[in-house]
Order: C-alpha cells, then structure tokens, then sequence
C-alpha cells in the first residue's frame, strides 16, 4: 500500500523527516566515536611503547642516615618530618642499657688492671727491698766458703751445709732480681693495657655523647623519624637528613625497551598535570626494585636498572619522596609534538 504525502508547500521541510534526519546524525556521530575512540585506545596502548620509554621515579637526594651501634630507646625528639636542621643541631637523646653494659666492662677492666698493678708494685717493691739482705748474706756465705777451702780440718757434712747455704743465698738472689725485672715489664705491659682501656672507654662516651643525636650536615628530616619511646636495634635509623642542594630523580627503567638509556639523553618528568626537563646524568650500576609496584600474583617483582636524572636549571623540582612518571622519547619528532602539545594546554612547568 502506497502512501502519499500531500504538502502544502514542497518548499517546505517535514518536521518528522527532518527529526528522523537528525536523529540519524547523532546516533551516527555517536557510533563513529565510539568505534574511533577505541581504536584510538588500542593504537596508543600498543604504540606507545614505539614511541617513547617509560617509567615511575622517585624525587631523591644525597641522604645521611643518623644511627647507633647499640640497641637504644628514644627518649626525645626535637624535630619531625620535614623539619630544617642545621650542623651540629641536636636531634633527640636516646638511652642505651647496652651501652652502659659497655662502659661497665670497660670500668671492670680498669679496676682490674688497677688491682693487678698494686699487687704488682708490692711485690717488686719487697724484692726490692730485701735484694740486698740477700746479696749480703749471699757475700757472707761466698767468703766462709772460701774460707774454708783453705782449710783441711772441716768435716765433710759442715762442708755439705755450708754449700747448701751459699746455693740457698744466690737462688734467692737471682729470683729476686728475676721478680723485679719480671714485674717490671709486667707493669709497663699493664700500663699500656689500662691506657688503650680508657682510651677506648673515652671513645665510646664521646660518639654515645650522653645520647645526645647530633645532626652532622644541613638538611631536610626525613618523613619518619624515629618516636619518642620507641626501641631501636643497632644499626636502625634514628633520623634520615637529605641534602636540599642537590635534587635528582632515581629512575627505574623498565626492562622491555627499544633502545637503552644513555648519559646526556634528555627527558621529561612528570609531576601531577606538569612536564619538567631533565638529562640522564648516570647510570647506577645497580638494579632494584621499585617499592611502589604491585607484585605479579604469578611471579615477584623484577628488578629494573637505575638512572640518576637531573633537572634543567631553573626548573622547581618536586618535594623530596614524590613519585614521578618518567618519558624518554625514541625520537626527536615524537619530543617535539608532545612539548608542542604540552605548551598548546600549558603543562610545562619552570
């Protein structure tokens, strides 16, 4: 069945074909973008990795890790994270029970090398003393011997005794002299055991300084410092101090990539909505694995190599700890659109 439309005037439109006509437009419109915006995706997910390398970093700088070789308690902090410090600023104050066990060995030590020398000093002193008796009766018994060598009329038994005697006198002549010789070289020995004693008692009371914890460098507090009351292993830091003067980026490059990083290549950095330049300055010749990715259910972490990025100068650069987003271009065509692009929507940032 034909139907027939009869118009008034055929200049002008039908409402209903001219909504249906519109309509078909924006359905169209709408399918294309649709359909384009997710081959777009698919182009730039899978070419992206043909256009530039990436990877996150880690905003760093030179860092003094502030510890003790002794299990210690907190018992003061002056600073908190963020916090300036200057050299020679006094951080907190800890106390140590392994450190006083220390200085209490070392003080043992010293009362019995004190004890020891005085027993010593004694008996050099009574040998010195007596060494003379000793060496007279030792003259007396040496002239009755030769006396009585020139004498036949002694009987063989006093002969006997009297030599018993003369041998009795110069034993205890030659062991006393050996006793002061011997006690001699004991005492300067002990002397200069109580001396690297106390030389390292004082050693160990100056770098424990009362538990005072003193900042060796001008810096920056790291973000966790340690707690009042909180107990600390030997080697655990107390405070970390980073060095504001010099701010670089550690980069973990990923291990799939085109072409491997170079010192002097240039890259871009970014920071929030911001791109900031910056010039690969070293590569570490260490790999780590960078702590803010998620484990693989299936297999751990891989380790990515490091690059140390500095920024341009004259560029901000991010607070310390920030993570960041790294990009180095393959080509310089490909550096040049996206800084075209980033200057079009004004994400560089000086």
């Amino acid at each position: 069945m034909d139907v027939i439309l009869n118009r008034l005037d055929p200049n002008v439109p039908d409402p209903v074909e001219s909504r249906r006509r519109a309509a078909g437009r924006l359905v169209r419109t709408a399918y294309a973008a649709v359909v384009f915006g997710i081959l777009g995706f698919f182009v730039v997910y899978f070419g992206r990795p043909l256009v530039y390398l990436g990877g996150p970093g880690v905003v760093s700088s030179p860092l003094v890790v502030l510890s003790l070789p002794y299990v210690v308690q907190v018992k003061q902090m002056n600073v908190t994270g963020g916090s300036a410090v200057e050299p020679g600023e006094e951080i907190g104050r800890v106390w140590s029970p392994q450190q006083d066990g220390v200085v209490a060995t070392f003080m043992r030590a010293l009362a019995d090398v004190a004890s020891r020398s005085a027993e010593l000093r004694i008996r050099e002193r009574v040998a010195r003393e007596s060494i003379e008796v000793a060496r007279s009766y030792l003259g007396v018994t040496e002239k009755a011997v030769e006396q009585l060598e020139a004498s036949s009329h002694a009987s063989t038994a006093f002969r006997v005794e009297l030599f018993r005697e003369r041998a009795s006198a110069r034993k205890i002549v030659i062991s006393q002299e050996a006793e002061i010789a011997e006690t001699a070289i004991q005492l300067a020995q002990l002397e200069d055991f109580g001396r690297q004693v106390r030389e390292h008692l004082e050693d160990v009371q100056r770098n424990f300084a009362d538990g005072r914890v003193i900042a060796p460098v001008a810096g920056i507090i790291s973000t966790k410092p340690a707690r009042v009351g909180q107990s600390l292993v030997a080697g655990s830091p107390v405070a970390e101090i980073h060095d504001p003067r010099d701010i670089f980026v550690d980069w973990y490059i990923p291990n799939q990539r085109l072409l491997n990083p170079a010192v002097g290549h240039e890259v871009t950095v970014l920071f929030g909505n911001s791109r900031l330049a910056g010039t690969i300055s070293e590569i570490l010749p260490v790999s780590d694995v960078y702590s803010g990715m998620q484990a693989n259910l299936t297999r751990d972490r891989a380790a990515s190599q490091i690059a140390r990025v500095r920024f341009s100068p004259g560029i901000a650069p991010p607070a310390l700890n920030s993570t960041v987003y790294v990009r180095m271009y393959y080509t310089n065509f490909a550096a040049q659109i996206s800084g075209m692009v980033a200057r079009v929507f004004g994400l560089d940032r000086t």
